[in-house]
């Protein structure tokens, strides 16, 4: 029996882990919990849940491509919160980017799946067959997670103003507002209806659906090397939102999310689409042109890091879309995570 003021004795284990903190924790669970929904929701479209009533099966479709974005608020809250209250951890990290996988890798695909399953189901046909479709949404889903890994890697080697390859969640969303766009049912209104009175597709625009959804199996192979390339795509977060701006610069922000909450079909699509290609024409503009690098443009994550790893802190110790996984001794990471976790990795 040990005495009154005799020191503990240390052979006792030590717990490996002293307690998570809660509030950050319950926000990245939010994006875990959207992106279960919306998988569950995708597989649902054959049997509509009740609610879901005129166009029971495409509104499945419909708010399973809303819960990714969903899920894309969370994340980006999580990071957020985690400063506020003062809790960034390592936990959070690996929490946030495991929550990615679901919400960004896995939801975008099932969705896509799920669309082109309808399609088959409802009209008997559909140009490309399954064995092809197949591998290259599971394409999709393992880059996805190659990347999130890698960033979990490289936490401490980020560029200050770029993304090393495209964000997760801005990959999901390129692959979200498309199916959106051309999902049909009474929530169309930018578009208008691709509902005759009688439910049918008017030919043109069945036309129009049919080449789309083709194409987007090839699109999301086409995120997933994106994913793991090092192309550069700037922070639009910290670019449009850090810092003081001018008046002008707030009522474009505001006329901006006005379109998007009027008009999200083709807002959101044009966005994140427009974000996409924007990567690729500056990564070219950057290649042909070095003159007109910015200060500090790294080719690679290796030749952003710092002179030794022994420089670097801890990611427990960190203080910085897609938030801020920054450290006080390193660089800001590649990913802009705000939690040492991953708002946008």
């Amino acid at each position: 029996m040990r005495r009154f003021g005799q020191p503990r004795s240390d052979n006792r284990p030590q717990r490996l882990l002293l307690g998570v903190h809660p509030v950050p924790t319950m926000v990245t669970l939010g994006n875990l919990l959207c992106g279960f929904a919306s998988i569950v929701l995708a597989m649902r479209s054959y049997i509509p849940p009740r609610g879901f009533y005129q166009f029971g099966e495409y509104d499945c479709l419909y708010w399973s491509g809303i819960l990714i974005f969903g899920a894309m608020v969370f994340d980006v809250m999580d990071g957020k919160v985690a400063r506020w209250t003062k809790s960034t951890s390592k936990f959070g990290m690996e929490m946030d980017s495991l929550s990615d996988v679901v919400s960004f890798g896995v939801a975008p695909a099932v969705l896509i799946k799920a669309m082109i399953d309808l399609e088959l189901f409802k009209t008997g046909t559909f140009p490309l067959q399954d064995r092809y479709v197949w591998p290259m949404l599971a394409t999709y889903v393992c880059c996805a997670a190659l990347r999130l890994a890698r960033y979990n890697v490289e936490a401490q080697t980020g560029h200050r103003d770029y993304f090393f390859g495209m964000p997760s969640p801005g990959a999901a969303g390129c692959a979200a507002s498309l199916a959106i766009l051309i999902i049909p049912g009474s929530h169309h209104l930018a578009i208008t209806q691709l509902h005759d009175q009688l439910g049918r597709l008017d030919d043109w625009r069945r036309q129009i659906h049919q080449s789309v959804l083709l194409a987007l199996p090839f699109v999301l192979l086409l995120l997933g090397v994106l994913m793991v390339t090092r192309i550069h795509y700037p922070h639009l977060g910290d670019r449009l939102l850090r810092g003081r701006k001018s008046f002008m610069h707030i009522m474009v922000l505001g006329l901006g999310l006005v379109l998007i909450v009027m008009h999200h079909e083709i807002m959101l699509a044009a966005v994140f689409n427009g974000y996409l290609l924007y990567g690729i024409g500056n990564e070219l503009r950057f290649q042909v042109f070095p003159s007109q690098r910015p200060a500090g443009w790294a080719a690679t994550a290796e030749a952003a890091a710092p002179a030794s790893l022994g420089d670097v802190a801890h990611p427990a110790a960190a203080s910085p879309p897609d938030g801020d996984k920054r450290t006080s001794a390193a660089p800001p990471a590649p990913e802009g995570a705000e939690r040492a976790g991953n708002v946008s990795g």
